[in-house]
C-alpha cells in the first residue's frame, strides 16, 4: 500500500538552555540544550523509522481526517523515550497512533549538557494526508463494508 503520510520535522533550537522541573523526582526536563538528542543515524533515519511504523488509522482514513499531530516526548539520560503525549491533538486514533510510534522508536544519543547526558523534551508534528481521491476511495470502501457510520 501507498505510504499516503507526509512527515515534516521540525526543530527549534536557542543559545540558552531552558528547562522545566519533573515533581515526580525533582529532576530538570531540558527544552534546549548545548548538544540536542539525536535519532541514531541522524534526521534521514528518523523519517525512515516512521514512514515504515506508522499506519494511518481506518477510521481516520474512511471519514477523510487530514492534519497535523504535535507529539511531545523526553529523551532521557540513557536515550530511551517516555512520556509521549500529544500536545496538538487531532484525531484519536490518530492521536493514539502517533503516539504509539514515537513508543516505538529506538534509543537516541541523548542530550549533552556540560559533557553529561541530560533529560530533554523533544517535539515532532507528524502530518496526515490524503489527497481528496484517496478520501474518496476510503469513503466509498467503508461504505461497501459497511464500516462507515
Amino acid at each position: 500500500m501507498k505510504k499516503i503520510i507526509l512527515f515534516s520535522l521540525v526543530l527549534l533550537f536557542s543559545t540558552a538552555i531552558f528547562g522545566q522541573t519533573d515533581k515526580k523526582n525533582n529532576e530538570t526536563i531540558f527544552t534546549t540544550t548545548e548538544v540536542m538528542p539525536e535519532f541514531p543515524g541522524g534526521m534521514e533515519a528518523l523519517y525512515t523509522f516512521i514512514t515504515q511504523e506508522i499506519v494511518y488509522p481506518q477510521d481516520a482514513r474512511e471519514h477523510g481526517v487530514t492534519g497535523t499531530v504535535l507529539v511531545q516526548f523526553v529523551i532521557e539520560k540513557d536515550g530511551s523515550v517516555s512520556n509521549a503525549e500529544t500536545v496538538v491533538p487531532l484525531y484519536p486514533s490518530i492521536d493514539r497512533e502517533s503516539v504509539r510510534t514515537i513508543m516505538a522508536m529506538p534509543k537516541w544519543n541523548p542530550g549533552m549538557s556540560e559533557g553529561r547526558p541530560i533529560r530533554c523534551y523533544f517535539q515532532i508534528p507528524l502530518v496526515f494526508k490524503m489527497s481528496k481521491k484517496e478520501i474518496k476511495a476510503a469513503r466509498k470502501q467503508a461504505k461497501k463494508e459497511g464500516t462507515m457510520r
